[in-house]
């Protein structure tokens, strides 16, 4: 077996690194998995209330048969899966060493409940600052700036310095059940030290500065060491099987989730308008009554007063039918109103905590005809189209989508002033829309004009989903929309494109 591969994918770090953010982010996309989009949207928080407004315009390819004649909202909003959460700032990393030192050991002698808490909290503000370094290490070395060896060390001493005056606070736990989540949390920023500078190191050995790459790498090494003398779990080898890989990503992702989990808000979706709906449609039956009680009046209560039996019988039964025509009619003009001017969905939000409600959000979704976009919203999308005439070309049906939110920051402070944003990611399945694609690969032959041969090639059978979106203020209307493009295939999603207007 070949020796393991130290750096972590990109979509390993994006699910144990970069899965927390500073809460300042702008809406950040990903491929999740084969069938899965996933994009992230932070809400700053203001002094007292914080509303934003999300939208996104997904632009599918009529060819995929996603359109709102086989895509209800029902499948809309099964297909279409969010959680949220707390944001924590990304402080320096030496502010969180004197936090360790001084709040840190105050929190975890005091009660059960509130010492877990602090600590699951603590490894979380943790991961957001490492997630924060690493990416500005990331643009030194993009930018080849000379600062980079520098930057490299003091994040590693910074790290070390961290970790030693945690793990001194750590003695301070007054209960067992402390203890116990003490050493999750030890191991688990443990593992996260070891794949910074890990995966660091590497990137410096690539950027030619290997004298740095190693001292970077010393520090790994140190971690993975320090796991095993104490005898924690998930430390790899050299010698790593499958079974013992497998077993390592499981041990990460538990371990992730005990301490990410404390950010987690409960939520609580209910249909919306439902009782409007309703009342419309009790008015509906009442005028539709009210048609045939006035044609029995009319006419009388018998056939006999109406002079002819049959005739009689038939305008009873036109009447019953233009009664049930009337009901009919205004439940769908009701429903057509309520579509536009109701939300589909209410939530309401909450900390699990002290389950106060800290925010509200409306959201709506439906399918648009073009020539009721927004014209910015169609000048982004057509922004990389050459001529007007290749819409015909590639026709696409518009699938809409909006949350208003409100966040009560007055709320949130109560629950823990140290809270600065709300995240919402958003996980959108695929399965339905790659249903009816071509298969993957088609070949084609063409002539070469120069040489005057015939060639053939395998060319990869793709769809484009352009998405338009945006995230603004409510009081700002005039944001200027972004695109992306997600790119798929019948074996799934292949890449996500930002595409510059």
């Amino acid at each position: 077996m070949g020796r393991p591969s130290l750096r972590p994918p990109a979509t390993e770090w994006a699910s144990f690194l970069g899965e927390l953010s500073p809460g300042d982010s702008p809406p950040k996309w990903r491929v999740h998995d084969r069938t899965h989009l996933e994009f992230a949207v932070d809400y700053p928080l203001g002094d007292k209330l914080s509303d934003w407004v999300w939208e996104a315009y997904f632009f599918i390819p009529t060819s995929l048969r996603i359109h709102s004649g086989t895509y209800g909202k029902g499948r809309i909003y099964e297909d279409l899966h969010s959680y949220v959460r707390f944001a924590v700032p990304g402080l320096p990393l030496e502010e969180l060493t004197r936090h360790a030192r001084q709040e840190l050991c105050e929190k975890l002698r005091g009660p059960e409940a509130e010492a877990v808490r602090e600590l699951r909290l603590y490894a979380s503000c943790v991961r957001t600052s490492m997630n924060s370094a690493r990416r500005h290490l990331q643009n030194l070395m993009e930018r080849g700036d000379d600062s980079v060896d520098a930057a490299a060390m003091a994040l590693a001493a910074q790290t070390r310095e961290l970790l030693r005056a945690m793990r001194e606070a750590f003695a301070e736990c007054a209960t067992d059940l402390a203890r116990m989540a003490a050493d999750y949390v030890d191991e688990d920023l443990s593992i996260l030290a070891e794949t910074t500078l890990a995966s660091l190191s590497l990137d410096l050995r690539r950027a030619k500065l290997t004298e740095t790459a190693s001292r970077v790498a010393a520090g790994a090494v140190h971690e993975a060491r320090y796991r095993r003398e104490r005898g924690l779990d998930g430390v790899g080898s050299a010698r790593v099987g499958k079974r013992e890989v497998e077993h390592l990503e499981f041990r990460r992702h538990l371990l992730k989730r005990f301490t990410g989990s404390v950010l987690h808000l409960d939520t609580d979706v209910a249909r919306a308008g439902r009782l409007t709906l309703e009342i419309l449609y009790a008015l509906a039956a009442s005028v539709a009554m009210a048609f045939a009680v006035v044609m029995a009046l009319y006419h009388g209560p018998t056939w006999r007063r109406f002079g002819d039996m049959w005739l009689w019988a038939t305008v009873v039964v036109l009447a019953y039918a233009g009664k049930d025509r009337i009901k009919a009619t205004l439940q769908g003009v009701f429903s057509r109103w309520a579509s536009r001017h109701l939300p589909d969905r209410r939530w309401r939000v909450s900390d699990p905590q002290s389950k106060r409600p800290v925010g509200t959000v409306r959201e709506r979704s439906a399918f648009l005809p073009l020539d009721k976009l927004p014209a910015d919203v169609l000048e982004v999308r057509n922004s990389t189209r050459g001529h007007s005439l290749e819409r015909h070309a590639r026709p696409e049906a518009v699938l809409w989508h909006q949350k208003a939110c409100r966040w009560d920051r007055p709320a949130i402070r109560r629950s823990d002033a140290r809270f600065v944003a709300v995240t919402e990611v958003f996980r959108l399945d695929l399965t339905r829309w790659l249903a009816h694609t071509d298969d993957p690969k088609q070949r084609i032959v063409f002539a070469d004009p120069e040489d005057q041969h015939i060639y053939s090639a395998v060319a990869p059978r793709v769809y484009n989903i352009a998405v338009v979106y945006r995230l603004r203020r409510a009081s700002e209307p005039d944001t200027t929309w972004k695109r992306v493009r997600v790119v798929v295939s019948r074996k799934g999603i292949r890449r996500v494109e930002q595409v510059v207007p």
